[in-house]
């Protein structure tokens, strides 16, 4: 089911994304590897695969893409603040390869931000610009008004 969710996410985004051109890559937000144990798959690279096949678009080169980490472990259970102390605060170098170049950033859910944010971070270091993030969904707690 996550092959197919990951092919009709991409064909719908790029039915109306509106600055296909601006892209030049496009890299799955790293998932932790507790995380794609548990399941055995990343619903994320899926949907970078998917982005990939149906737009032309590259990956990032190997040598820009080991830069992006996930963290050790899963921050299943943890609260915002946790999750924004857990963000790694190295400096990236800029990259021949990345400066003007467009990035769009996959991934399936968006928490806290903190994830992104870190990735955000780190591709604007390296120098890429613009770069577009989409996510197939965003967590929202619900209040106990809505229940």
């Amino acid at each position: 089911m996550a092959e197919e969710l990951s092919q009709v996410a991409a064909l719908r985004f790029l039915e109306l994304f509106p600055h296909r051109a601006e892209v030049s890559a496009v890299m799955a937000v790293p998932a932790s590897r507790q995380g794609q144990r548990f399941r055995g798959f990343s619903l994320p690279q899926m949907m970078e695969d998917a982005l990939r096949a149906q737009s032309g678009w590259p990956t990032l080169p190997s040598d820009i893409r080991r830069c992006y980490r996930s963290a050790a472990k899963s921050s299943k259970g943890m609260g915002g603040a946790e999750r924004l102390a857990r963000m790694h605060g190295d400096r990236l170098e800029a990259h021949p390869e990345a400066k003007g170049k467009g990035l769009l950033l996959v991934d399936d859910v968006v928490t806290t931000g903190a994830t992104l944010n870190r990735c955000l971070t780190q591709a604007r270091q390296q120098g890429f610009e613009p770069i577009y993030c989409f996510a197939l969904a965003e967590h929202r707690p619900i209040s106990s008004a809505e229940n």
